[in-house]
């Protein structure tokens, strides 16, 4: 019997948005002067993805057949993507930089996987939280990626009720500071506005059908694209930037 299809945007729509929007962002950040539209809208359309990928190791935390495959898959590719990250923002692979953000991802599981983890005493999860957020300040998008993982995660089970807590996480995160900045110098508001396209995954995880979508193949597309498009970025940046 054919299965019906439901309506909405799937997992795997939702990651391919998340790879083109990174691309953007990253694109604008190398390339487009930082002063003009183009960039500001570019790098709107770039805040789309951190808050996507958050939300899918939450998913993830919950549907992986093998916790242990899943923690490793991610360390690897946070190895391999610690070079490329280099390449493309440091100037070489073996320059100074923050981490990438599969790093941040890997720590935005392990906070999931402490919330989850029964044998871990209610009194060390609090510091190992705040551990793992202090570590994440040392990666791209920092302790911010790490607060929407757990926001997805402690809201589990209700629709409304992670979108509810991922807008109010968002509205701490960036309207709070881009109010109190423009207050301090209104000019800024031309600069800094990119910043509420954290609000556009709320909008997309609205019409989240629950789907996979896809191949068994498509896991592997974001792990593989992000070090593979930071060295094509980087190249392209040495070569004409």
């Amino acid at each position: 019997m054919e299965r019906t299809k439901i309506k909405g945007i799937t997992a795997s729509d939702l990651k391919y948005i998340a790879i083109l929007a990174m691309l953007i962002d990253h694109a604008a950040y190398l390339f487009v002067p930082p002063d003009s539209l183009l960039y500001t809208v570019m790098r709107f359309i770039g805040r789309i993805t951190a808050p996507i990928m958050c939300f899918f190791i939450s998913e993830g935390y919950h549907h992986t057949r093998n916790l242990k495959k899943y923690f490793g898959r991610m360390a690897i590719f946070a190895v391999i993507s610690h070079f490329a990250y280099a390449f493309c923002f440091g100037g070489g692979f073996f320059a100074r930089s923050q981490e990438s953000m599969i790093t941040t991802l890997f720590l935005c599981l392990l906070a999931v996987h402490v919330v989850n983890y029964e044998k871990i005493a209610m009194s060390l999860k609090i510091p190992l939280l705040l551990l793992i957020a202090y570590a994440a300040d040392r990666c791209d998008w920092g302790h911010e990626a790490v607060v929407y993982a757990l926001a997805f995660e402690l809201a589990r089970g209700s629709k409304k009720n992670r979108l509810t807590a991922y807008i109010g996480t968002a509205f701490v995160f960036k309207v709070l500071p881009l109010i109190s900045t423009v207050l301090r110098e209104p000019s800024y508001a031309a600069e800094l506005w990119y910043n509420l396209g954290v609000f556009l995954p709320a909008a997309m995880l609205y019409f989240y059908n629950g789907e996979r979508g896809g191949s068994k193949a498509t896991k592997w597309v974001f792990y593989i694209f992000y070090p593979a498009h930071l060295l094509l970025l980087g190249f392209l940046e040495q070569k004409y930037g």
